[in-house]
């Protein structure tokens, strides 16, 4: 190459590259873009990350960008999207949403409502639906205890908590990771069937869920970035949430041991100081559960320890059912994930940071030694599940760029600067000799790295590939992975937003809609129920607000260590028509006025039904997918 094509060469470099005076000029401009702004909304646009979410090639610039502009309207979209979906819920999922929570609390307020045998021998904690308690009452001073609002604002209520965990969730995975990350994370998380199914749902393992991911943000993560959501952790915040969620339901204690136990090896230095503050805050937290019980049961209990006793050491929850050891991997986390489970799998192998993936496979681990085993069980680790999930689709979306090694030329610079005295010429032809070494450097990393892109070029080819065919194949690799993306994106929703549709208006809603039925009935007539089917299928008095006398076949466990013990559902199930003789014309007990039951059981308890002059009163469909002693519809039968 001739002289004057060796400057011309180090002209056009230069060129590309921005002075310092250029570079100051728009950071000042960006700072009087951002300085009118909110102070969150400047928080947020101090991170220089693209938005892969909101390319054009995915969602484009939509109004989902907007929301996510700052926390505050980030929450605020939140909270609408979880009462949304607390409105949109019409079906029963399991019978813990009602009788450990909202029947709890009807009972406080208005006197009347069922407690389960958990709740009379001590095992369950009046603090989460104390919270729901403090929610009726207030609707009872002010007279607007209507039976919709009984139903509908306890649901709002968890679904805010809900919006609350999406945040946090969204601020994890911001400061495990970065922005862009966070944003698809958040985007999983809401697409995600499962959560959309249950989060808002009155069930101790949606507020357990909600607590875990806020306390996991506060953590103080080792090694972790300063900046915008990587600021000083807060230990007594972390404390206070972890001891919070294990109070609630003990089954997060699973994930605190391993957690815990980790933050307290990284303090071994300050030992004493961070046991402390586990002590102070643990401690209050606790009195404070243990007053509320104390008021509530009439005496001091722990029932924390009595949960754990029955269910873990005594292992009392496989007398409602049990699953082989291999369950939650083989059906239960799939199932939950669904079609996030492949891009979870792949986030968590590329990803920097494994903690929450070693927590993933901890409690999973844990509870696959427990017998009795649960989808809902998992919903504390489906929040941290879903920041791998949006690893995958940054590492998928990030442009890919052509790394160029740093160059010593600054130092050649200096060292010819101070050998001017060796005059003006020899100076020339030192440059020129660092430039003519800097550009026969750049080339070859720029057709080394540009075989590696196009994939296309033998690694045995002599003929170097331009950089202008490497930023074309860098664009092609970039533009198709968007595409993949938007593919994934559409799948995502093309099959979950249907499965929470499903799920969330038909399957299982039969249960729901006979107490409607049952509340209008009690305004015409003198009643009492009768409840034929699985124990706990239905709500109770919480879905009713009406006192009338109504029954169900009980499903205890064998706490009095009976021999040859057989509990009265299973006992009706064995022989329903004698059993139904046995309890009425036997004794000779009136009738009850309604018999509710799945259609299964018509024809064994017909019979009865004609001698004893019943009417069929309604049909209400329930469930597509009927197992057991659940049927396609529920029945009433009135006399």
């Amino acid at each position: 190459m001739t002289k004057d094509g060796k400057c011309a060469a180090t002209i056009r470099r230069r060129k590309m590259k921005h002075g310092p005076d250029e570079l100051d000029q728009a950071r000042n401009t960006n700072k009087l873009n951002t300085s009118n702004l909110p102070e969150d909304e400047q928080i947020y646009n101090k991170e220089e990350e693209e938005g892969y979410l909101f390319d054009d090639e995915i969602l484009g610039p939509s109004i989902i960008k907007t929301i996510m502009s700052s926390e505050r309207k980030l929450f605020s979209g939140l909270i609408a999207l979880r009462i949304v979906n607390a409105l949109f819920i019409q079906t029963s999922y399991v019978p813990d949403e009602y009788w450990q929570s909202l029947e709890v609390s009807h009972n406080i307020v208005f006197g009347y409502g069922y407690l389960t045998w958990e709740w009379v021998h001590g095992l369950r904690a009046y603090l989460y639906p104390s919270m729901f308690a403090i929610l009726y009452k207030f609707l009872a001073i002010f007279g607007l205890d209507h039976r919709l609002l009984l139903i509908k604002l306890p649901r709002v209520l968890q679904g805010i908590f809900a919006a609350w965990g999406d945040l946090y969730l969204y601020k994890l995975s911001w400061k495990l990771a970065d922005r862009a990350t966070a944003q698809w994370t958040l985007f999983c998380q809401i697409t995600s069937w499962f959560t959309l199914y249950c989060c808002t749902r009155t069930l101790t393992n949606s507020m357990e869920s909600v607590l875990v991911t806020v306390a996991l943000y506060y953590f103080p993560w080792p090694n972790i970035r300063s900046g915008t959501h990587g600021k000083k952790s807060s230990t007594w915040k972390f404390v206070s949430l972890a001891v919070l969620s294990v109070l609630i339901r003990p089954t997060a204690a699973i994930t605190w041991v391993l957690m815990c136990s980790w933050h307290v090896q990284l303090n071994a230095a300050k030992l004493w100081k961070t046991i402390r503050v586990y002590l102070q805050y643990g401690s209050v937290l606790l009195l404070i559960s243990v007053l509320v019980d104390r008021i509530f049961y009439g005496e001091w209990i722990l029932v924390q320890y009595n949960f754990l006793e029955f269910n873990v050491l005594h292992g009392g929850s496989a007398f409602y059912g049990s699953h082989p050891w291999h369950w939650y991997i083989t059906q239960g986390y799939p199932v939950v994930m669904a079609t996030h489970l492949i891009p979870f799998l792949i986030g968590g192998w590329y990803s920097k940071h494994k903690v929450l993936l070693m927590l993933i496979i901890w409690n999973i681990f844990i509870y696959s030694f427990l017998a009795h085993k649960e989808f809902r069980f998992l919903l504390q680790i489906l929040p941290v599940s879903m920041h791998y999930c949006g690893v995958f689709f940054q590492t998928l979306c990030k442009k890919p760029s052509l790394k160029k090694k740093k160059h010593k030329s600054a130092k050649t610079s200096e060292s010819n600067q101070k050998a001017g005295s060796k005059g003006s010429t020899e100076n020339d032809q030192n440059q020129t000799s660092a430039d003519s070494e800097e550009s026969r450097t750049e080339n070859t990393t720029e057709n080394i790295e540009t075989r590696d892109i196009l994939g296309n070029v033998e690694s045995s080819s002599k003929v170097p590939v331009s950089a202008e065919d490497a930023q074309v194949a860098q664009e092609m690799t970039h533009k198709s992975n968007l595409l993949k993306a938007w593919i994934l994106v559409m799948v995502f929703l093309l099959i979950n937003i249907p499965a929470t549709v499903y799920f969330g208006l038909i399957h299982q809603r039969g249960t729901v809609v006979v107490m409607k039925f049952l509340y209008d009935e009690s305004f015409e007539k003198n009643m009492d129920v009768l409840f034929l089917m699985p124990c706990h299928s239905t709500p109770y008095y919480s879905y009713l607000h009406r006192n009338i006398s109504m029954r169900f076949l009980t499903c205890e466990p064998n706490l009095s260590k009976k021999e040859h013990y057989i509990d009265e559902a299973d006992d009706f199930y064995n022989d329903p028509l004698y059993w139904l003789k046995k309890q009425y014309h036997f004794q000779r007990k009136p009738p009850p006025s309604h018999i509710v039951y799945f259609d299964r059981l018509k024809p064994e308890i017909s019979e009865f039904l004609t001698q004893t002059g019943y009417n069929h009163c309604g049909t209400f469909f329930h469930t597509h997918l009927p197992e057991g002693r659940v049927g396609h519809n529920v029945l009433v039968s009135c006399r």
